[in-house]
């Protein structure tokens, strides 16, 4: 009997203890199982995060391409013909004084009637 009792106690003990120690072992095994799926969700989240900056670069890229090829050259290529147009009209207005007809040159007389008249409104820009 006492071997049977020694057998009782002993299988009581281990099942009594094995319980307890196996959740603990079970709650420690998905505790990690979990912090690992944490962490490759967190791998996943900035490599997500990195997709969407780059995809912002690219459309902030391309908009500036727009930009520049619309607006920008567009103006760039007026700019240079009106500079050209002003050195044409700086030579011939440089002329003036040397033309024959200087006198009674109506482009002249319309030249310092338009500068008089932005004199004394004070729109003239060199001021």
């Amino acid at each position: 009997m006492s071997g049977e009792i020694t057998t009782l106690i002993v299988s009581t003990l281990v099942a009594a203890i094995s319980g307890p120690l196996g959740a603990w072992i079970n709650s420690r095994i998905l505790r990690q199982k979990y912090l690992i799926e944490i962490e490759q969700l967190r791998a996943e989240m900035k490599d997500k995060l990195a997709a969407v900056k780059s995809h912002e670069l690219d459309n902030v890229r391309k908009a500036s391409d727009i930009l520049m090829e619309n607006i920008v050259k567009p103006l760039e290529k007026e700019l240079k013909s009106l500079r050209k147009d002003v050195d044409k009209f700086r030579k011939a207005i440089e002329k003036i004084p040397s033309c024959a007809m200087a006198d009674s040159c109506p482009v002249s007389r319309e030249l310092l009637v338009a500068e008089t008249v932005d004199w004394k409104h004070g729109s003239n820009r060199e001021q």
